[in-house]
């Protein structure tokens, strides 16, 4: 039976694959690769992600020391690890996820809110949400860019577009009834 695995599971599953690392290159292979940009994880996680992975027997840790380096572990993963690795894949790819926004949050909480406010407040995100997606598009049009980086850059590209165009409907909505 295969175990369900979080989405920062299969990211450090995935690094480790790639390489043997320590807890410390996996948090720079993920700041190289701009992964925060669509996944939260922090560095603290990371090392408990990792113990978690090595207790479910997808990666074990050997202690190493470099030159005069401390002694650190290196985490590989085991051949459980690069099954549980293929099947996250596949199913992320293949299934349909929700979406837990933050945005929807607000607009479920905003009840104490005046529609201006409101507006005023979705006004500011959208102003956002474009400077973001100016930002993504320059990182998209690079030269040489890796393909799995262009075609998740893409992807938030997309979904920068759509939020830019239904906030532009609910601030016109917003505004249109301020001004009844």
């Amino acid at each position: 039976m295969m175990q369900m695995l979080s989405n920062i599971e299969v990211i450090l599953l995935s690094i480790v694959n790639e390489k043997p690392s320590y807890a410390y290159e996996i948090d720079k292979t993920i700041d190289n690769r701009d992964m925060r940009r669509w996944v939260r994880v922090g560095v603290a996680s990371i090392y408990q992600v990792l113990k978690r992975l090595e207790g479910k027997n997808l990666v074990y840790s050997q202690k190493e020391k470099e030159g005069r380096m401390p002694e650190r572990k290196r985490y590989y993963i085991t051949k459980c690890g690069k099954s549980a690795l293929v099947e996250a894949s596949k199913r992320l790819l293949a299934e349909l996820e929700w979406y837990y926004l933050d945005l929807n949050v607000g607009i479920e909480t905003s009840d104490l809110m005046t529609p201006g406010e409101m507006a005023d407040c979705l006004t500011k995100r959208l102003t956002r949400v474009q400077s973001n997606k100016s930002k993504l598009l320059e990182i998209y049009s690079e030269k040489d860019i890796p393909y799995k980086k262009k075609v998740v850059i893409k992807n938030l590209i997309v979904f920068r577009e759509a939020e830019e165009n239904f906030l532009r409907e609910i601030t016109q909505e917003l505004y249109k009834d301020i001004d009844q």
